[in-house]
C-alpha cells in the first residue's frame, strides 16, 4: 500500500512539473494532453497516466525547440543530468530542536505559498513586448556611453570651476586686500608729509 501511494504521488508530482513547464513556455495552465488526466485523477491506472505523460511530453517537445534540444541532450549525454543522491536524513539535532526550527518557520509557509501563487497568476509578456525590449538594448548602450562622457565632462568642469574660484580668491580677494593695505600705507605717509609741511608753514608765518 505504501509503494502504491508513493507511485501515485510521484506521478502527481510529474504531472505538476509538466504543467509548470507548459505554463512557463506557452502560458497555458494545463496542457491539452493532460486535461483528461487531471480530471481523472487517481481513477486512471498508473500505466495510462504514464502514457499520457509521455504523450504530453512528446507534444511539448514537438512544439518547443528548447525542450526538444534538452531531451536530445539528455539522451546523448545523461551524465550531464545526474540523479539526486538519496540522503538518509541523518542529523545531529534532536526531535525537539527540529520541531523548534519548523515552528519558527511555520509563518513563512503560507506567505511563500501566497507569493508563488501570485507569481503564477502573472501573465507572460507577449513575444512582441520582449522583442521591443530587446531592440532597446543598443539604444541603452549608446545612452550609457553618452552618460559616461557627460560624467567625465562634468568632472572636468568641476575641476576648472574650482581652479577659477581659487584664482579669483587669490587675485580678487587676497590681492585686493594687499592693494588696499598698500594704498592705506601710502595715504598715511602722504598725510604725515602734508601735516609736516603745514606745520612748517604755520611756524614760518608766525616768525615773520
Amino acid at each position: 500500500m505504501t509503494a502504491e501511494k508513493t507511485v501515485i504521488e510521484t506521478i502527481d508530482l510529474l504531472e505538476t512539473r509538466l504543467r509548470r513547464v507548459e505554463f512557463y513556455l506557452s502560458g497555458d495552465n494545463i496542457p491539452e494532453t493532460l486535461k483528461h488526466t487531471v480530471v481523472q485523477g487517481k481513477n486512471g491506472t498508473v500505466y495510462s497516466r504514464l502514457e499520457r505523460l509521455n504523450r504530453a511530453l512528446e507534444k511539448l517537445s514537438s512544439r518547443s525547440q528548447a525542450v526538444s534540444e534538452i531531451l536530445n541532450l539528455h539522451r546523448q549525454h545523461p551524465e550531464i543530468f545526474p540523479s539526486p543522491s538519496i540522503d538518509n536524513g541523518h542529523t545531529s539535532l534532536s526531535t525537539t530542536e527540529l520541531l523548534s526550527i519548523i515552528s519558527s518557520c511555520a509563518t513563512l509557509y503560507p506567505i511563500t505559498a501566497s507569493r508563488l501563487t501570485a507569481i503564477q497568476d502573472l501573465p507572460i509578456p507577449s513575444a512582441e513586448t520582449s522583442t521591443s525590449l530587446i531592440s532597446l538594448d543598443p539604444r541603452l548602450a549608446r545612452v550609457e556611453v553618452l552618460q559616461e562622457s557627460q560624467s567625465r565632462e562634468l568632472a572636468d568642469l568641476r575641476i576648472r570651476t574650482a581652479s577659477c574660484v581659487q584664482r579669483w580668491y587669490d587675485l580678487g580677494v587676497l590681492g585686493g586686500g594687499e592693494c588696499w593695505t598698500d594704498w592705506e600705507g601710502r595715504m598715511g605717509t602722504v598725510e604725515k608729509t602734508v601735516r609736516r609741511e603745514e606745520t612748517t608753514k604755520a611756524r614760518d608765518s608766525i616768525t615773520t
